[in-house]
């Protein structure tokens, strides 16, 4: 009998918790925020920063509101052949919730390429005074060449 009252405890507590989870999981917010563009004369050039790429776009969302200040920038990939640059940004709510949106705008790509820093271009060695194992092993080899010739 003791054993019977254990099980149907446990059952009905077992059933509460469900309860309780599902009902949690019906209040969370789950609906991500949205994106709201307005218009905006840019030319994307080596001086433009995040801080110019994200006027005019604003972030909202149904239960924490303005989320503009959250908005970055994720990366800019640009069209030379359209002469434009393709800006992607992402917000996040209070929830976790990620939107992903994207926007292109006119790209000065003479001046990217002129002014802009490239950063596949290496100038120097990055370490000068460093001997490679070759050559150490071909200069130890001709040294102990010429001292037995002698």
């Amino acid at each position: 009998m003791k054993g019977n009252l254990l099980g149907i405890f446990f059952t009905i507590l077992s059933g509460v918790l469900i309860a309780l989870i599902v009902l949690a999981y019906g209040q969370s917010d789950r609906l991500p925020p949205e994106f709201r563009f307005s218009a905006v004369n840019l030319m994307y050039d080596s001086e433009t920063t995040d801080k110019d790429l994200l006027t005019g776009i604003n972030a909202y969302d149904s239960k924490d509101g303005d989320l503009s200040g959250r908005i970055v920038v994720e990366k800019v990939v640009l069209n030379r052949e359209a002469g434009t640059a393709v800006v992607y940004y992402a917000v996040a709510d209070l929830s976790g919730n990620v939107t992903k949106q994207s926007r292109v705008f006119p790209a000065d790509i003479n001046d990217i390429d002129n002014n802009g820093e490239t950063i596949d271009v290496v100038e120097e060695e990055p370490f000068p005074n460093m001997v490679m194992a070759e050559e150490h092993v071909a200069s130890e080899e001709s040294s102990e060449v010429a001292s037995t010739e002698e």
